[in-house]
């Protein structure tokens, strides 16, 4: 069976940006280029320069050919039976300029040209996949354009912001900088120019004030809410025009959200008298880029809520860390549901924390998920963890944290631990039981003396 078609919307700022050629401008195809001061400010000048000449172009597929961006992912759909070239027929990434907002009409129009080709009757047979900010592109298409949810089967997220991020206001604050290793093409005070004169950062700003994201004076808001982080009135402009906040109820269609946590993530920023105090990132806020409240923020009784540690996998053996959310060999079981219509099983995986892992002087992190197949809690669920036959029981406990009855976490004491696979890897399991399943046992591999 020819596999289902699919089209994939990437994050902030993973589309490719075109001059009126249909040369590559963003990212830099000659990045040492950067390094001669008439070139860079040239450069910054035409990218912050919204819409300019350049027009959006595909996905982003790696950062200089050297880090993987959704070249990964298509490498994944390829093993499910997509055709990931450009002629392909029943596959489609849509880059959108992202430098405008996530409800652009230019964005909009190629969404549903897309869709045109792919559904022309709109009959439900495709499945939308989506990242970070692409969640918030294709609800702001459904919101203009509700007539094409009669084209998706169903929808497929990873690490969305639903209720936003503080990775973008710190993008447009204090910026980010790109570079290749040591060499600094961008810094971050240039960064922080080219992100703060996109519309789509202050779309992606914290829009809950129940997530106790933005704290002003003690009291929760948004960074809309309260401008006083600002002084300057482009940014001001930008902020006016923003996208409102979505709903947080979603019942349009069938959705799979997977939402990571593990990756050191702004918690909270707090603001008196016009400053602003970075809490310093942590692990259990989020997947690195989106912090976990917004991302299982959304809800609807067709939302199935994926969570997935980000971390040190076991995989064939050898430890493994995944750059992107996608890649897990947990995430494996998601794409034969969702793309080849296996039927939904529990989702039970474990991570031990990346740093830690390789670190033989550290106690290790271990996060774990189980979730029913409806992404609800596994009934009285217990994981025993099996050091050398010590075994500890780790029950999923409501009272633990947000969401404790579908996550867990235990820490690993390295004292008397010595390999026991390879001559630097210990290799240990996790056995989850819960009222009427069968166990499930899942490795756990991490380097040791």
């Amino acid at each position: 069976m020819p596999p289902k078609p699919a089209i994939f919307l990437p994050g902030f700022p993973s589309s490719e940006l075109l001059d009126p050629a249909g040369h590559v401008v963003y990212p830099p195809p000659s990045p040492l280029s950067l390094l001669n001061p008439t070139n860079k400010a040239a450069y910054l000048a035409r990218l912050s320069d919204v819409p300019g000449d350049l027009v959006a172009g595909s996905p982003v597929p790696s950062l200089f050919g050297l880090v993987p961006e959704a070249q990964s992912l298509y490498d994944i759909l390829a093993t499910f039976g997509y055709d990931i070239t450009p002629a392909s027929t029943n596959f489609k990434p849509i880059g959108w300029d992202w430098r405008l907002g996530v409800g652009a009409a230019a964005t909009i129009n190629r969404i549903r040209a897309t869709l045109d080709a792919l559904s022309p009757n709109k009959d439900g047979n495709v499945i939308a996949i989506l990242h970070s900010t692409g969640g918030l592109v294709f609800r702001a298409f459904l919101e203009q354009e509700p007539a094409y949810a009669k084209c998706f089967e169903q929808v497929l997220t990873f690490g969305i912001p639903w209720a936003g991020t503080l990775e973008a206001l710190h993008a447009v604050v204090v910026g980010v900088g790109i570079g290749i290793g040591p060499i600094k093409l961008i810094s971050e005070a240039e960064g922080a120019s080219i992100f703060g004169h996109a519309q789509a950062a202050y779309d992606l700003f914290p829009t809950d004030p129940s997530l106790n994201l933005f704290i002003s004076t003690g009291v929760p808001t948004t960074p809309k809410a309260d401008q006083s982080w600002t002084t300057e009135q482009y940014q001001r402009d930008l902020l006016a025009t923003a996208h409102g906040p979505f709903p947080q109820q979603f019942d349009d269609l069938p959705l799979t959200n997977v939402c990571g946590w593990g990756g050191a993530t702004w918690p909270v920023v707090t603001l008196v008298g016009g400053k602003i105090t970075w809490l310093a990132p942590h692990k259990e806020a989020g997947d690195g880029t989106v912090p976990f409240v917004s991302s299982s923020w959304l809800q609807g009784a067709k939302v199935r809520p994926v969570y997935v540690p980000i971390g040190t996998f076991a995989e064939d053996m050898l430890p493994r860390i995944h750059g992107q959310l996608w890649g897990s060999v947990a995430i494996q079981q998601i794409f034969r549901e969702v793309l080849g219509g296996a039927a939904p099983q529990p989702f039970i995986t474990a991570a031990a924390d990346s740093d830690q892992s390789i670190d033989f002087n550290s106690n290790v992190n271990v996060r774990m998920t189980a979730l029913a197949p409806d992404g609800s809690a596994l009934p009285n669920c217990v994981a025993t963890v099996d050091i050398g036959g010590k075994k500890t029981k780790v029950p999923f406990d409501p009272t633990a944290m947000l969401h404790g009855d579908r996550r867990a976490e235990v820490s690993i004491k390295r004292a008397g631990i010595k390999h026991n696979i390879a001559n630097d890897l210990f290799r240990f399991e996790i056995t989850f039981t819960w009222d009427g399943g069968v166990p499930v046992v899942v490795p756990v591999i991490i380097h040791s003396v």
